[in-house]
């Protein structure tokens, strides 16, 4: 990299643009990896409200695979339905 080379790592799919009340909305949220089909550790703990709302999904809706490598998750069915 030269000194003019800028290079932004952002680990974010989209949860993060979330507003709070949106995070505490499974629907939305789902929307999102509906789209996204994947989603960061760093964001899916970000704070109190997406951390429970990403808790939840992935113990009662979410079928996750973490072969993509760190810090990623694949999501790869929801409600047990291939995405």
């Amino acid at each position: 990299m030269s000194k003019k080379d800028i290079f932004i790592d952002r680990f974010s799919a989209g949860l993060g643009d979330l507003t709070g009340k949106q995070q505490k909305n499974h629907e939305s949220v789902l929307d999102v990896l509906r789209r996204t089909k994947m989603f960061s550790c760093f964001e899916a703990s970000e704070n109190p409200t997406i951390a429970s709302t990403m808790t939840y999904l992935c113990r009662e809706r979410l079928t996750t695979d973490n072969s993509c490598g760190y810090p990623w998750t694949k999501v790869t069915h929801i409600d047990g339905k291939l995405i």
